[in-house]
């Protein structure tokens, strides 16, 4: 699976992000997030607006109602703007990424496919189409749908928030779900502390391999948390379990791998495997299972849920 899907990660790791400088000029005040358009709001007041985006600038006359998400990782980002889309890339493999999933269950959104189907698109009839640099040579094509804006993929989370926040007249909503994201980090990182000499690794097991991550993909635990990452591990890639148990990790949290599933579970899997049960991680009951892939993602909810995972798991002392 390639990046189209989102699951960079899923498939051996790490997609450099594109970063480009993308501002939303003339931002306005947050608005509803419902299907009616808001009146007499700030958020309508600000429009039009001009957005600057990779592929030149669009103005987006009024507050967009039904935007379109051809990107599975944006569909994230409007879900925690209180935006349901009408149409979405992806629906189909939203068991990956349960948290997700329960913001979604029961809204009437279109199934833009794995790869994104352009009959679906132009069938959901759009105000707003939100995608993602790589259908930037789509763009010509997309804008003859609906206005257009192409962000791109990166690990900035938190700017990717505020860019689509400010093409939808949402800026305040990213504003208090930032603020909160920063204020529980350093709740959780104090309550972190006693764990701050214990090594922490993040990865999914093929079946073969584990594959882990590179310090960008899990800043948040990192920098955010005050975890100590393993040595000899920066860059991440794949590990065999011989060379895991060198590194010998303190705590392992082991991700969904939907891309490549364990038929009985990792830890059924694990569970008499000779070198694995003499690591320290397992000795101690200190390896985590999380099913919600979308933690290892630059999307907002699943890095909300990520730092939750992690105090659930590490913050019993």
């Amino acid at each position: 699976m390639h990046r189209r899907a989102w699951l960079p990660i899923l498939l051996l790791i790490a997609i450099a992000g594109v970063i480009a400088g993308c501002t939303a000029s003339d931002p306005g005040a947050g608005a509803s997030g419902d299907q009616k358009k808001p009146e007499g709001t700030a958020a309508q007041a600000s429009f039009p607006r001009t957005i600057k985006h990779m592929k030149g600038e669009t103005v987006i006359k009024e507050r967009p109602v039904k935007i379109a998400a051809p990107y599975l990782s944006f569909v994230d980002d409007l879900v925690v703007l209180d935006e349901i889309p009408v149409a979405a890339q992806g629906m189909a493999m939203m068991s990956s990424f349960p948290n997700l999933q329960k913001k979604l269950d029961g809204k009437p959104v279109i199934d833009l496919g794995k790869e994104v189907s352009m009959e679906r698109l132009l069938a959901s009839q759009p105000d707003l189409i939100i995608a993602s640099d790589d259908m930037a040579d789509k763009y010509e094509q997309l804008s003859q749908i609906a206005p257009t804006v192409i962000f791109p993929y990166n690990e900035d989370w938190k700017g990717t928030l505020q860019l689509i926040a400010g093409a939808i007249g949402k800026e305040e909503k990213a504003a208090a779900f930032l603020a909160d994201f920063d204020r529980k980090a350093k709740e959780y990182k104090a309550k972190l502390a006693s764990r701050s000499g214990e090594t922490v690794l993040f990865a999914m097991y093929g079946g073969k391999e584990f594959i882990t991550f590179n310090e960008q993909r899990v800043a948040d635990f990192y920098k955010e948390l005050g975890l100590k990452p393993v040595p000899g591990n920066e860059k991440g890639g794949s590990l065999s379990l011989e060379t895991l148990s060198t590194m010998n990790p303190d705590h392992i949290f082991i991700v969904n791998n939907y891309a490549t599933p364990i038929k009985k579970g990792v830890k059924e899997t694990l569970k008499d495997n000779t070198i694995w049960n003499g690591m320290k991680a397992p000795k101690s009951n200190q390896v985590y299972y999380i099913e919600d892939t979308s933690i290892l993602g630059p999307m907002p909810l699943g890095k909300m849920i990520a730092i939750e995972e992690v105090m659930k798991a590490m913050g019993n002392r």
